[in-house]
């Protein structure tokens, strides 16, 4: 005869095993457009961030920031209506200079993830 207490760990198991690793995952960025570290010769005309899982346009976002941590862009950041995994935003002509790119990122866990990068313009 099995004990309560095997019976409660085979359930938990099987409980465990049967919920979607998705439901325990964060977004997480994969890609970017400038990538880290990179230096340009000309300016971006939009940074594009792709994340590992669909994005809440409403709470996700992306800010540049000058070496003097000053917000160097006022538009909003926006989901990619053709893939709901990728974050754009429009940026104006940067002179040289670098800059860090300080992205908040919410999947559909509702977690924020939060990360930033710089990259050189020449």
């Amino acid at each position: 005869m099995f004990s309560l207490k095997v019976v409660f760990s085979v359930l938990l198991i099987a409980s465990a095993a049967a919920v979607s690793g998705s439901a325990f995952a964060h977004a997480a960025i994969k890609e970017s457009s400038p990538p880290a570290r990179a230096t340009l010769d000309t300016p971006p005309k939009e940074v594009v961030l792709v994340f590992n899982e669909k994005l809440e346009g409403a709470f996700s976002s992306i800010k540049i920031l000058d070496k003097a941590g000053k917000e160097v862009v006022t538009s909003k950041a926006r989901v990619d209506a053709s893939d709901p995994t990728k974050l754009h935003l429009d940026v104006p002509t940067l002179g040289s200079g670098i800059y860090t790119v300080r992205w908040t990122a919410v999947g559909p866990d509702g977690h924020p993830r939060k990360g930033d990068y710089t990259f050189t313009v020449n």
